[in-house]
């Protein structure tokens, strides 16, 4: 009943998923007081995409990510972990709710409406502080020199593959419904990028490794699996590049946050999305 009483809670336009959409037909100063981190995230990622490209342009070269690309992704990591502490608190005010839809009575009228007034500020800031996030990683990535899908590599390698933290999901356990939308094209994503480091591989002569690229992205394909190698299980010496800086990595990861480091703003018409 948690997940149900989280999903009336926050209610069907602002969710606890992957997937946060903001109707901008509400009173004229609700839009001007979450536009604005929203549009400068946009602008940022326009930015990024023109300087550096989509997701989808990004080739990883042959072999380990480099000592100094793992450097500049430290560099983003250390720019945009400032905004953990907002996401959370966000967690904490979910796992509250949760907490209300676990009990065996309906909770009293009372006690549900404040558990609404509180969500909604928690939900509406939430709106802001993804933006935020998003703004802070695009202008990180500019300053390095780092596209958003030779982030989303290293980010998926370093946190997924080599430390086994799980992928953000957030599927409720009682109905089984997560944000399949963006879990798909994520894994798409990662999937493209795989293939095409396979590539590289092969070109640079290293028809072995590039198999093994290969053969694991057929297989998670058909697993629709999200982690390459599964939690934990990166390959000698992919998690060699990332032990040699494993303390900082381990220290830049944060939970709240994961469901939207990689996460894009898109404008359509009135409506924005956070994915």
């Amino acid at each position: 009943m948690a997940g149900n009483t989280r999903k009336w809670l926050v209610g069907c336009g602002l969710g606890c998923a992957g997937l946060v959409v903001l109707s901008i037909g509400g009173p004229r100063v609700l839009g001007l007081f979450l536009m604005p981190p929203l549009d400068r995230a946009i602008d940022a990622q326009k930015e990024l995409a023109e300087a550096l490209g989509a997701p989808g342009d990004y080739v990883p070269p042959a072999g380990p990510v480099a000592a100094d690309r793992v450097e500049a992704f430290l560099a983003v990591r250390r720019a945009v972990l400032p905004h953990c502490a907002r996401f959370e608190e966000f967690a904490q005010d979910m796992g509250r709710m949760d907490e209300l839809g676990s009990q065996s009575d309906r909770p009293g009228a009372g006690e549900l409406m404040r558990a609404i007034g509180g969500v909604t500020g928690s939900v509406l800031g939430l709106v802001g502080d993804i933006g935020k996030l998003n703004e802070a990683r695009n202008r990180a990535l500019l300053e390095q020199r780092m596209g958003l899908g030779e982030y989303t590599w290293i980010y998926t390698l370093a946190y997924h593959s080599w430390l086994g933290h799980p992928f953000p999901d957030r599927a409720d356990a009682d109905d089984g419904e997560g944000d399949g939308r963006r879990v798909e094209r994520l894994r798409a994503t990662i999937v493209g990028l795989m293939r095409r480091h396979a590539g590289s591989l092969a070109e640079a002569g290293d028809s072995v490794n590039a198999a093994a690229w290969r053969e694991e992205a057929d297989r998670m394909e058909r697993a629709a699996a999200e982690i390459p190698f599964g939690p934990g299980g990166l390959p000698e010496p992919y998690a060699a590049a990332f032990a040699a800086r494993g303390d900082e990595l381990r220290a830049s990861w944060c939970a709240a946050m994961a469901e939207y480091d990689l996460g894009e703003v898109r404008r359509s018409g009135l409506t924005v999305h956070a994915e």
